[in-house]
């Protein structure tokens, strides 16, 4: 199956002191922050809400950009799609974090031992999120 055309994605990375709130991927087992694709008409902060909302369950505050990543992300049934994917922190509020949708699992990671298990494109998300979380 070939790619089709590029979409918005987004994510957000949920900050509690010095760790961060990670889903592994029901697609491929990965860890990543969770998030997933806009909706028609969604902006990218409404896409990162309601993604960390099915996939953990929370809600947050306010959302602090940290940055827009272009990639290509190939799923396991072959198809391949080009992603512009805006991710933002934001300050942990309470609530009890549990899988949701497509999300396997959730866990609090330290930033300072992030997993390995991560697709190329993360890395460079925790390599932002570190910049920013400082």
């Amino acid at each position: 199956m070939s790619g089709t055309g590029g979409r918005i994605g987004a994510g957000v990375a949920v900050l509690r002191g010095g760790e961060v709130l990670l889903v592994r991927r029901g697609d491929d087992g990965r860890w990543d922050v969770p998030g997933g694709g806009a909706r028609a008409g969604e902006t990218p902060a409404d896409a990162a809400r309601r993604e960390l909302r099915e996939e953990t369950g929370l809600d947050v505050g306010p959302l602090r950009p940290v940055g827009v990543f272009p990639h290509r992300h190939s799923y396991p049934d072959g198809n391949t799609v080009d992603w512009e994917t805006h991710v933002f922190t934001a300050a942990f509020t309470g609530g009890e974090a549990r899988a949701g949708d497509d999300a396997a699992e959730v866990r609090w990671w330290p930033l300072d031992a992030l997993p390995d298990d991560v697709a190329g494109t993360t890395r460079v998300y925790f390599d932002a999120l570190r910049e920013v979380a400082g």
